[in-house]
């Protein structure tokens, strides 16, 4: 045990718990911090006075329309390979993307082409009258969806929190800690 009466023992084996003490702190709580802010992507924001839902009830929306899209566009005999895929994107991505608002911009951004493209196609088609009411409405419904996700406020609550902890050290410390910043739906 004559170790342990090591001056620099001492001194290295103090710094080496200092750092681990320090590191789980900050990954239990300015973890828990950057946490509350992803969850507005799915819980929603309060802004400006408005509580407004999150961008996944949003996207939930917008796939379930492209996806009523896609039930009209077959019976036209329209291919919808190119929707169907970006609507199991968009699902699998809020399952499981969660940590990864990027992502999730990016498979929306996917459908929204997809969908486009689709609607495009229906277009050029004569669709019975029944029809035709079933695609604007669910063109509407995307289109909503895309103003709520434009209005939602949650790239302005990003923007707030990484203004006051993306900076050294917190920024420094969150990433040797394992936290991850939250980030934009852009």
């Amino acid at each position: 045990m004559k170790i342990f009466r090591n001056p620099i023992f001492a001194v290295v084996l103090c710094a080496i718990l200092i750092l681990c003490s320090t590191l789980l702190s900050v990954h239990i709580h300015f973890g828990a911090k950057c946490d509350q802010v992803k969850d507005m992507l799915f819980t929603g924001v309060e802004s400006n006075g408005y509580a407004r839902k999150g961008i996944a009830t949003h996207l939930e929306n917008t796939a379930a329309s492209a996806s009523g899209l896609a039930t009209i566009a077959r019976n036209y005999d329209i291919d919808t390979e190119d929707v169907e895929m970006a609507v199991d994107a968009v699902q699998l991505g809020l399952r499981y993307s969660m940590d990864y608002a990027s992502h999730l911009h990016y498979e929306y951004t996917e459908l929204g082409k997809a969908v486009n493209a689709l609607a495009d196609q229906l277009q050029r088609v004569e669709l019975s009258e029944r029809d035709a009411d079933g695609v604007q409405q669910y063109l509407d419904t995307i289109a909503g969806a895309k103003k709520a996700i434009d209005e939602a406020g949650y790239n302005d609550q990003v923007r707030e929190f990484l203004r006051k902890y993306d900076r050294f050290p917190t920024k420094t410390l969150a990433a040797l800690a394992g936290v991850s910043m939250p980030e934009y739906f852009a």
